[in-house]
């Protein structure tokens, strides 16, 4: 067995180590794309209940400022009215 002998069959082990490798990483680079895309989507759609969540909080908040605001234009309103009974009894 000469050294050339030794390197024809080394050459294809190590091309086919070469192979084994390349294909160990493509499975492993597959696997984490995969599990960073279920990652992504279950965050996506956390984000998207938190958003339903808000503007439901949103408009409840929005309800209440209108309220708010009919009762201080009543209030508004009644000073005024209160306002000129004052005015009134001074003359």
């Amino acid at each position: 067995m000469t050294i050339d002998d030794l390197l024809d069959r080394r050459a294809p082990l190590a091309v086919m180590a070469a192979v084994c490798l390349q294909i160990a990483t493509i499975v492993w680079w597959a696997a984490t794309r995969d599990s960073d895309t279920r990652f992504l989507q279950t965050r996506i759609e956390q984000l998207e209940q938190h958003t339903g969540e808000h503007q439901q909080v949103e408009m409840q908040m929005i309800e209440r400022l209108a309220r708010i605001e009919e009762k201080l234009n009543a209030q508004a309103t009644l000073l005024d009215h209160i306002d000129k009974q004052q005015t009134g009894m001074r003359r």
